[in-house]
């Protein structure tokens, strides 16, 4: 519990936000995940939505200095999409129960699928969250924490993924000015070959921590 309230405070510093936190369980109700939700945060219509002790549980991912490197997502939603929170839990669930390991650049296939298939958005991607930076490089008990953020993607932005890579992805993202949290928006992704060397650079910065 008192793991909890560390990840907690660092988290509502952050999104400072009067918050609800609810426990999810998995299908056999031997698992449980504290979810962190947010409303209206950062804007009217959209929730933020975060894992709260998720990093107790090892991703087998060690930094250069040897440390190992833990876990919490989040992500934000339009607050009328109810399935997020589900969807988030679910996603933790893939560590706690299966040992998952999970980076930037990584996709849990179908994770909004399950949930609600008519969506074009199908998989959740995860990358560093940029909207909160202070949320990487966490120290604890000779352990780092980052957080990973949610974004929700289609079938064709993975098949772009597979193609030409995460950090192309990300400039497209950027270039495109794409809404991330939008869980409803229509596929807007065509190819880039253009380099972002600031966009590269800014990268290459934050997924050092990852190293």
């Amino acid at each position: 519990m008192q793991y909890k309230k560390y990840i907690f405070k660092i988290l509502h510093n952050e999104i400072k936000l009067t918050p609800k936190v609810f426990s999810f369980a998995d299908d056999t109700n031997q698992n449980s995940i504290d979810i962190y939700i947010g409303e209206n945060r950062p804007d009217i219509g959209i929730n933020t939505y975060s894992t709260i002790g998720l990093s107790k549980y090892p991703i087998d991912l060690i930094c250069e200095d040897g440390r190992e490197i833990r876990v919490e997502y989040i992500g934000m939603c339009n607050s009328d999409f109810h399935e997020f929170s589900n969807i988030v839990a679910s996603c933790a669930f893939n560590i706690i129960k299966d040992n998952y390991i999970c980076k930037p650049g990584m996709v849990a296939v179908d994770a909004i699928a399950d949930y609600c298939d008519e969506l074009e958005m199908k998989h959740i991607y995860y990358t560093v969250p940029i909207f909160w930076e202070n949320l990487q490089g966490i120290e604890y008990d000779n352990k780092i924490i980052n957080w990973l953020y949610m974004v929700p993607i289609s079938d064709k932005e993975l098949e772009y993924i597979n193609e030409y890579g995460d950090e192309k992805f990300e400039e497209l993202l950027e270039e495109k000015n794409i809404n991330v949290f939008d869980i409803y928006r229509k596929i807007n992704i065509i190819k880039n070959e253009n380099n972002k060397e600031e966009r590269r650079n800014k990268l290459s910065y934050k997924w050092k921590i990852w190293e």
